[in-house]
Order: C-alpha cells, then sequence, then structure tokens
C-alpha cells in the first residue's frame, strides 16, 4: 500500500517534467535556445515559474531536457523508417547527418551545452557522458559488422574508429554552423568512409576483379 501511495507524486512529477520538456524543445524549435527563457517555458508548459524552477533548477537544466526529448524523438523517426531506408550503416549515418542538418537549432544547442558539459557540475556533463558513449559504441558496432563483410579495414580497432568519428562529427558541426559552405551530411558520410577504410576495401575488390577478369 505505501509503495502504491509513493507512485502517485513520482509519477506526477515525471509528467510535469515531461510537459516542461516539450514546452522548452517548442521554444527552441521556433526561436532557438538563445532566446529561450524560463517564463517563456513556464507560459507554453501552462505551469507557474515557481513549478518550472522546482523541477529544473536552472535554464540549462531545461535545455538539456529539451536536447534528451528531441534525442527520443529522433530514435523514434529513424526506427520507424523501413529496412530499405536502413540497410546499411552508410544509409544509418547519411540518415542521421540529413536530420542534423534539417534541424540547425538543434546542432546549435548540442554545441552550446557541449561546451559546457566539460564542467562535471555542470547538468550536461551527465547527458553527453551517456550520449557519446552511447554514440561511440553504436559505431563501432556498425564498423564491427562492415568488417566482417569486408566493407571496412579488418586491422581497424572499432573503439578507437568510433571515437574519433564521433569528434570529426562534432567537430564538422561547429565549422557548418559558423560557415556553413558546405553539405554537413555529406562531408559526415565521406568522414565515415574515410575513417572506416571503405575508400581501400573498394579499392582493393576492384583491383581483385581486375586481375580476375584479365
Amino acid at each position: 500500500m505505501s509503495t502504491r501511495a509513493e507512485r502517485g507524486p513520482y509519477a506526477k512529477s515525471a509528467q510535469r517534467r515531461a510537459v516542461i520538456a516539450r514546452a522548452a524543445l517548442a521554444v527552441i524549435e521556433e526561436w532557438g535556445h538563445i532566446e529561450l527563457t524560463m517564463s517563456q517555458v513556464a507560459a507554453v508548459a501552462g505551469l507557474s515559474e515557481r513549478s518550472l524552477f522546482y523541477h529544473f533548477p536552472t535554464r540549462d537544466h531545461v535545455l538539456v531536457a529539451a536536447l534528451e526529448l528531441s534525442d527520443t524523438l529522433t530514435t523514434d523517426d529513424v526506427g520507424s523508417r523501413d529496412d530499405s531506408q536502413l540497410g546499411d550503416a552508410d544509409q544509418v549515418v547519411s540518415v542521421l547527418a540529413r536530420l542534423d542538418a534539417q534541424h540547425e537549432w538543434k546542432v546549435r544547442l548540442v554545441v552550446y551545452l557541449s561546451a559546457r558539459a566539460q564542467e562535471p557540475e555542470h547538468p550536461a556533463h551527465a547527458y553527453f557522458m551517456t550520449h557519446n558513449a552511447a554514440a561511440i559504441q553504436g559505431f563501432a558496432n556498425m564498423l564491427r559488422h562492415r568488417q566482417h563483410r569486408g566493407l571496412a579495414h579488418p586491422d581497424l580497432e572499432p573503439e578507437a574508429v568510433a571515437r574519433r568519428f564521433v569528434a570529426l562529427w562534432d567537430g564538422l558541426q561547429a565549422l557548418w554552423l559558423v560557415s556553413p559552405t558546405f553539405d554537413l551530411a555529406d562531408e559526415i558520410l565521406a568522414s565515415f568512409r574515410q575513417l572506416s577504410g571503405q575508400n581501400v576495401m573498394e579499392a582493393k575488390r576492384a583491383f581483385e576483379r581486375a586481375i580476375a577478369e584479365s
């Protein structure tokens, strides 16, 4: 009975936090994170500022919650696509990169929060620790799969390559925001292919075919 009584407040709190995150995300999508204010988020969420600060003590806590919600929506979007759209790592990377390019507001938010995540006490620190670890593991698994299929160089160490790729992706985003003179998605996909040794493996297969046909 006591367990059931405890669930009510926790469930209500989680619901309030979700409402606030959705409100913050709506504000950011419309005006960008720089324009976001706590009073604005409270108004969109239909809550008092006091209630907002109870659940999120600072503006950056709200921004992190909005970013987490955006990640969930992106995961749902990618997961809803059929197999023909996501049949290979190339396609997964391309889809994710193009979603970034289509949502400049999110790229700006990521770059802003990642600069502050270096401070262990900042709310973005825990987010990026988890996010980066998941991204590195995901790309490492993609690379292993490609190595097994002969599409990536067999001598590469997957985790090391994945770390470099995540760092390169972040760097390209920052460059693109300052000078959007290149296609962000194309650059990210080309970088993935180069780091995985795909170009070398394709050249090797072409050479072997030429030898076999001569």
